[in-house]
């Protein structure tokens, strides 16, 4: 029986992978024999294209671009900021003060300095991501006559 610490350690799956694993029953901590080899041939198929072909092909078109966009957010509050700005009308705006107030009573925290930071950041990368959209789709092919 090898902890969950020890094995995190010398695997390729994100260590907040196994603890979601745990958490959800799948595995234990300590790893039994069956959990090691299940979690073995995890690593086997883990980050393979066929494989997350065949797991997104499962979402909508609309989903999978919402997916896509966040994945690198590894918190749910961070998803939640990233969409919240990102389904903003053209137009409308979203005060950081607003969106803190309702974070910490969506998610029961008070944001520390650096979180708050975090958001600044995420508002931002939505913002250039939105103008690259609207600049993408201003510029239609044969649109050009010089």
């Amino acid at each position: 029986m090898i902890p969950l610490s020890e094995y995190a350690k010398e695997t390729s799956i994100p260590k907040r992978i196994l603890r979601y694993l745990q958490r959800e029953g799948i595995i234990a901590d300590p790893l039994s024999r069956e959990d090691h080899l299940c979690l073995q041939f995890l690593e086997k198929i883990w980050g393979k294209k066929e494989i997350l072909r065949a797991q997104l092909s499962r979402l909508s078109l609309k989903a999978r671009h919402s997916f896509l966009r966040t994945a690198d957010l590894p918190t749910k509050w961070e998803r939640y900021a990233s969409s919240r700005y990102f389904n903003l009308a053209p137009g409308q705006k979203l005060e950081m003060s607003t969106l803190i107030e309702e974070i910490q009573t969506t998610f029961c925290f008070l944001l520390t300095r650096q979180q708050i930071k975090r958001l600044h950041k995420i508002r931002n990368r939505v913002q250039v991501a939105k103008h690259r959209e609207k600049k993408r789709s201003d510029e239609q092919p044969g649109s050009s006559l010089t």
